[in-house]
């Protein structure tokens, strides 16, 4: 028995150090959380950003854009000024790309730009957002414009639709220097918010607290790993530092940067792992994702993981978020990174 007792004390203590100590989230697991449904509308406090909760004092004018996430599109250009980030597949179990919004602050340029699927236009409903893009999809089942319809999107009063492939919106994008094609679409993102200015956006806030959270369990190191590859370059991870209260993003081991403020990563305020069902219409390039519905949800904040869940009811509904206790959940002031995947392809681990 004392023997037993001895290996299990050596075992605890080597475990850590062997870096074995990670928690695998288990996306599928039934949390039992009754989240409250039909929420409103959070209320717009004045100069206070909807989506950051940091002061603010332009106007509220959200423009979608598509960003390219393969290695030949790094270091991407103008995404810090984003105030999310989401990602989400584009190609089979491995590949994603990014639709960074941006909601009060618009890059001269930013990219590069790539096409849009399903998945963007229905995230384009949720905020009812500009959106730029560079081509769209048009294969039966997953055609882009087949959304558009639906959502009578071209018929707005004001244009919110900006295609590079198309002439009307040619002259808003332009060749970057340094990438090749097609890495290489930037697009001027203040002239494209000047074109919108005139727009009534719906405003949806999200919570904020300005207090760390206490429930959950410590989280300082997050690790996505895509396919089940540990040596995939679309793998990312997360590292919490206590004193800013901020998550820093690495991809392939190296710090998440934006070209134009090299020598540091991207930080985030809050990490959100959004589970999801994802299909393909036939081909490892037309993903279907999900996106109106439920599921669960793990949220990375304070240093803290709190298991949660999240609903979106309809099309032009906002994603409400939901804490363990079904309440919707507070996040902390400033930038959030939210990745919308499947158990198929991610598998999610902190310590």
């Amino acid at each position: 028995m004392k023997r037993l007792l001895t290996i299990l004390i050596v075992l605890a203590l080597l475990l850590p150090a062997l870096g074995l100590a990670e928690t695998l989230i288990d996306p599928a697991a039934n949390r039992g959380i009754s989240p409250q449904r039909g929420l409103p509308n959070n209320p717009v406090i004045p100069g206070e950003s909807i989506v950051t909760g940091l002061p603010v004092s332009t106007e509220y004018t959200p423009v979608l854009v598509n960003i390219d996430n393969v290695m030949g599109a790094w270091p991407q250009w103008g995404i810090s000024k984003a105030d999310i980030i989401y990602e989400m597949p584009i190609h089979g179990l491995s590949l994603t790309r990014l639709m960074a919004l941006f909601a009060y602050e618009h890059p001269a340029n930013v990219g590069p730009v790539r096409s849009g699927r399903v998945m963007h236009a229905e995230m384009r409903e949720e905020w009812d957002a500009g959106w730029v893009y560079f081509g769209i999809q048009s294969k039966d089942g997953s055609d882009v414009s087949d959304t558009f319809r639906q959502y009578g999107v071209r018929s707005k009063a004001v244009n919110l639709l900006f295609d590079g492939t198309g002439n009307k919106s040619a002259g808003l994008f332009q060749k970057e220097r340094g990438y090749n094609n097609p890495h290489d679409h930037g697009v001027k993102l203040s002239e494209v918010a000047a074109l919108v200015a005139g727009y009534d956006f719906p405003q949806r806030p999200f919570l904020f607290s300005d207090a760390l959270p206490t429930e959950g369990d410590p989280a300082t190191a997050i690790s996505l790993v895509y396919n089940k590859d540990k040596g995939s370059y679309t793998n990312s991870s997360f590292t919490y530092d206590a004193a800013t209260n901020l998550y820093s993003r690495y991809r392939a081991g190296k710090p998440y940067e934006d070209r134009d403020v090299p020598g540091a990563p991207l930080t985030f305020s809050n990490v959100i792992i959004q589970w999801t069902v994802l299909k393909f219409n036939g081909a490892a390039n037309a993903p279907l994702l999900t996106e109106i519905g439920e599921g669960n949800a793990d949220f990375f904040i304070g240093g803290r993981h709190i298991p949660g869940y999240w609903v979106r009811e309809a099309s032009d509904a906002r994603t409400v978020f939901y804490d363990q206790n079904g309440q919707e959940i507070r996040l902390q002031r400033g930038k959030t990174f939210i990745n919308i995947t499947t158990d198929r392809s991610t598998a999610v681990t902190y310590e």
